[in-house]
């Protein structure tokens, strides 16, 4: 499986290609998993995401890169 790290505003972003549905992206800050983010429903599966982080991911979206 291929995974996909992205390092962005102090946050690692981490994807994997062929994981489990839905499409998510991993969300971490020193080692640790801050969220896990729908990026069908636009929701948290696992955590929750403060407001930079939101603006990180739809950033990372509008650039192509998640």
């Amino acid at each position: 499986m291929f995974m996909s790290k992205i390092r962005a505003g102090g946050y690692v972003f981490v994807t994997w290609v062929a994981d489990h549905p839905p499409p998510h992206v991993h969300v971490y800050r020193d080692n640790r998993l801050v969220v896990k983010w729908d990026l069908e429903s636009n929701t948290p599966l696992k955590g929750r995401p403060n407001r930079r982080i939101l603006k990180l991911i739809e950033r990372l979206r509008q650039e192509g890169r998640l």
